[in-house]
């Protein structure tokens, strides 16, 4: 493989990672700095100039921030990065939880030495699917409710979130919650990337979201009687 090829070959693979959406809309900031290493990767071989590594990087923060917002109107999703209790629906009964996309049953996790795991988790079109171990069992997830061949629901409940590499709890707390989405908002405003990525996934991860009737917006969010003048509600 000659020069050109090469280079071809390396741009080719990092406009698939640019196109792949189910990624993107998955976790943007993964996303976001997987290009961001791909086109620095490139400039370090020589494969590419400085001038089109940051109008690559500029492309790969355009994508970030599209997905931004096309993810406010997006249903909720399966995230590979979150911990999860899966819950019957309807009750509080446990089956098992999902780290890091791998299921364990709650009898697996009291065994004082874990040696394997009952299942794992792999993107589908139009979801995801659990696939049990070592029966092959598969068991659909559409948005957080995951559906036995049998037709039991569970309820993904998420419980924590890697995030930069450090295992992040839920906030719970709605004065705090207030304080990100005011912070992000004006990260938002001011095009301010870094500071944004960092908020967003805390954002998503919280005990609450912003309210689908107001948005949150001052001019509607007053007199809004869904979440009451607060601009946000508790994930159900």
């Amino acid at each position: 493989m000659n020069f050109d090829q090469a280079k071809a070959l390396r741009l080719q693979q990092w406009r698939s990672t640019l196109d792949d959406h189910d990624f993107r809309m998955e976790n943007p900031e993964a996303h976001r700095q997987t290009l961001r290493e791909m086109s620095a990767t490139l400039a370090s071989e020589g494969l590419i100039d400085d001038l089109q590594c940051f109008d690559m990087n500029e492309m790969a923060n355009a994508a970030y921030w599209h997905a931004v917002e096309e993810l406010i109107d997006a249903p909720i999703r399966y995230c590979g990065a979150s911990a999860y209790d899966v819950v019957k629906h309807g009750s509080s009964e446990l089956l098992g939880v999902i780290r890091r996309s791998i299921f364990y049953y709650v009898s697996t996790l009291a065994e004082a030495n874990i040696a394997t795991y009952d299942g794992k988790i792999y993107r589908s079109a139009d979801g995801a699917n659990l696939v049990f171990s070592p029966s092959g069992m598969i068991a659909e997830i559409k948005g957080l409710t995951l559906t036995l061949p049998d037709g039991q629901r569970y309820e993904l409940v998420e419980t924590g979130r890697t995030i930069e590499g450090i295992f992040r709890e839920p906030v719970d707390d709605p004065d705090s919650y207030r304080g990100l989405i005011d912070t992000a908002l004006v990260a938002k405003e001011s095009r301010d990337l870094r500071s944004f990525e960092k908020l967003r996934p805390l954002i998503d991860l919280a005990k609450f979201r912003i309210c689908p009737v107001c948005l949150d917006r001052f001019e509607l969010q007053e007199d809004c009687t869904a979440c009451g003048g607060h601009g946000f509600l508790a994930k159900l």
